[in-house]
């Protein structure tokens, strides 16, 4: 026997929550709890945000309650096909450690990256973006000199 629960969520907080408990032959087993960016999950998992389009915004599966819950309010069970898919993700997720790699912090590369696309866009020459850059450091320098 094992325990279960998963949530999508893709407004607000934009996580997918996975946990994951075997208790078979009656010992008490360490659970295994996963609490990935959303974002980052979707890519590995195309069918989670296509269960997420239009007006549903939360999937939610704990052992054997199921609901999709809309904006409007509402919500509504899980099919059996959907079931089976978010059981694979659990599986995936805290079994198979498959999706560790975005529990990584992100690189100082990567940090570099998401602080330039704040203030060019795509558009914009890439040789503008490395002088910027250049020009950053090189005034923290001088102010280093200058004090």
């Amino acid at each position: 026997m094992f325990n279960i629960k998963f949530n999508a969520l893709d407004i607000d907080g934009k996580i997918v929550y996975c946990y994951y408990r075997n208790s078979e032959g009656g010992k008490k087993a360490q659970a295994v709890e996963r609490t990935f960016p959303y974002d980052g999950f979707i890519e590995f998992a195309p069918e989670l945000a296509e269960m997420l389009e239009g007006d549903v915004y939360s999937i939610y599966l704990e052992d054997n309650y199921t609901e999709k819950k809309s904006i409007d309010g509402s919500y509504e069970p899980l099919s059996e096909e959907e079931i089976t898919y978010v059981k694979s993700l659990i599986e995936r997720a805290c079994v198979n450690l498959e999706f560790e790699d975005l529990l990584k912090p992100p690189s100082i590369d990567d940090q570099i990256d998401e602080f330039i696309k704040e203030f060019f866009d795509e558009e914009d020459d890439p040789v503008e973006q490395k002088d910027f850059v250049s020009d950053f450091f090189k005034e923290l320098e001088d102010e280093e000199e200058n004090k």
